[in-house]
């Protein structure tokens, strides 16, 4: 008896992990918003500078949370190689980042872009309140991105955040026993126009696995679906 309650029960967490994978799956498609001037094609994203990733992963065990260093740094490095694919299968090409050279003109560069993250991540949790505000046109950071001195081919500056976990195997098997959050990477992506500093998009991909072991093909997909209405110029 105790078997098939057992069974009963690891039957019914997995069914409902399933439901809620596929629900954010659905809510990563539905989840993106952008700029009137974007939709209605006025303002026009070619080329685009990457701001470098903060993306952080933790290790989940029976003892609570532990960080992952060098794991997040890896991801980090793969999830903006892979926005940047996703932009380029919309035509969206990728310009060098600031500060990416050696020198004191790199090292100075450095600062401005530490400056603008931070401007950005003060801005983030008001787009995240009010995402379809993004949709009004009523969030910018202001014509302070012209600190950059980017390229003056660039359209635009792409934020790029998130944070995710890895499950033991022995939380993993509590969580099917008892129940919980799976193994799972939330990023949220952020278009400003680097000239006037509105946000033109506002999406966040959600994908649900280990984040640390995860084949670059499904990353890439739930990218791609997140950047779905954004249009190909």
């Amino acid at each position: 008896m105790n078997f098939r309650k057992t069974n009963v029960r690891h039957f019914l967490t997995l069914g409902v992990l399933g439901l809620v994978s596929a629900m954010l799956a659905a809510q990563s498609t539905r989840a993106q918003f952008l700029h009137p001037k974007v939709s209605a094609k006025q303002t026009t994203i070619r080329k685009v500078v990457i701001m470098p990733a903060k993306v952080d992963v933790v290790r989940d065990s029976m003892k609570g949370p532990e960080g992952m260093g060098a794991e997040s740094e890896e991801l980090r490095a793969r999830v903006a190689r892979l926005v940047i694919a996703a932009l380029a299968s919309k035509n969206v090409a990728a310009l060098n980042t600031p500060g990416s050279e050696s020198g004191e003109v790199a090292a100075e560069e450095k600062y401005s872009v530490a400056d603008i993250q931070s401007r950005y991540d003060d801005l983030l949790p008001k787009i995240a309140k009010k995402r379809k505000d993004v949709k009004k046109g009523r969030f910018t950071m202001g014509d302070e991105v012209l600190n950059l001195n980017l390229d003056k081919s660039a359209d635009a500056i792409v934020f790029i955040r998130g944070q995710g976990q890895k499950l033991t195997s022995g939380k993993k098997a509590f969580v099917v026993l008892v129940g919980g959050a799976p193994a799972y990477l939330k990023l949220s992506i952020g278009i400003i126009d680097a000239h006037s500093g509105e946000v033109l998009l506002y999406t966040y991909p959600i994908y649900v696995g280990d984040p640390t072991t995860a084949k670059d093909q499904s990353l890439l997909k739930a990218i791609d679906k997140s950047l779905k209405k954004l249009p190909s110029f």
